[in-house]
């Protein structure tokens, strides 16, 4: 019989449709605006997830403010006292009229099964966060004299406020761009003699990139949305098209020095 719980039960539910008009939306954008515009593409979607948050906040605020005193009349309502009774009977077979009577009763179940599921993705993204930032410290050596020297010229030409740390990573299999108040590069080992110097930079550059456009933090933010929403696929899909955009956008960063 919980406001709360009915409201964002009901918010919830609200959000399906809601969440695939965002999508629709997204995609006619994406449609319309040229594949050689990465950073306009980016901001769409970012704003597309940022609507995906701001709609389920204001609808439940909506919701709330009328289901407060609607959930307690539901609650003492007639027709849910006649149903409890007639579940003391025995043989009681379900009615079209008892279901629609029970459902207002099962409704704050859909928040708490949100919850609680929330809450288990928040917990492994927890730990995969604590896994991530201590990657640097898990059989990584560090860069020849050479390799930094190239290295901190890179960071300097593309005008890196906070020269990030470079490792070589025996562990890792993709570079990888990590932390945001004190970044580390990790460069997998198999990547020194497996690609040609000028490779090389265009990589360093590439991960330089996401440290100076903050994408570790606009990334953490994006996954706290997709853990809020997980129940709809268009959210995903929405958050799959603003990580490809990021990409496009730090190789332009990237081939533009």
């Amino acid at each position: 019989t919980s406001p709360f719980l009915t409201s964002l039960s009901l918010t919830l539910l609200h959000f399906m449709w809601q969440g695939l008009l965002v999508a629709a939306v997204l995609k006619s954008a994406l449609l319309i605006f040229n594949k050689n515009r990465p950073k306009l593409r980016y901001a769409v979607s970012a704003l597309a997830m940022s609507v995906n948050l701001l709609l389920p906040i204001i609808t439940f605020v909506v919701i709330f403010q009328t289901e407060n005193s609607f959930a307690n009349t539901l609650a003492n309502s007639v027709a849910l006292n006649e149903f409890i009774q007639e579940l003391k009977q025995p043989d009681t077979f379900f009615s079209y009229q008892e279901f629609i009577a029970l459902l207002p009763s099962l409704l704050p179940y859909v928040a708490i099964l949100w919850l609680a599921t929330i809450t288990l993705l928040a917990g492994k993204l927890i730990l995969e966060i604590y896994n991530v930032n201590h990657l640097p410290q898990q059989n990584t050596i560090a860069p020849s004299q050479k390799l930094q020297t190239r290295f901190e010229e890179l960071a300097k030409q593309i005008q890196v406020r906070v020269t990030p740390r470079l490792l070589i990573s025996l562990k890792v299999e993709v570079p990888m761009a990590i932390g945001w108040l004190k970044p580390v590069i990790l460069l997998p080992a198999n990547m020194l003699s497996g690609l040609s110097t000028p490779q090389l930079e265009m990589l360093l550059l590439h991960e330089l990139a996401h440290i100076r456009r903050h994408d570790y933090l606009v990334n953490f933010f994006q996954t706290l949305i997709e853990i809020l929403l997980f129940f709809h696929p268009a959210v995903h899909w929405v958050s799959k098209q603003m990580r490809n955009e990021r990409e496009y956008c730090s190789d332009d960063i990237a081939v533009q020095h």
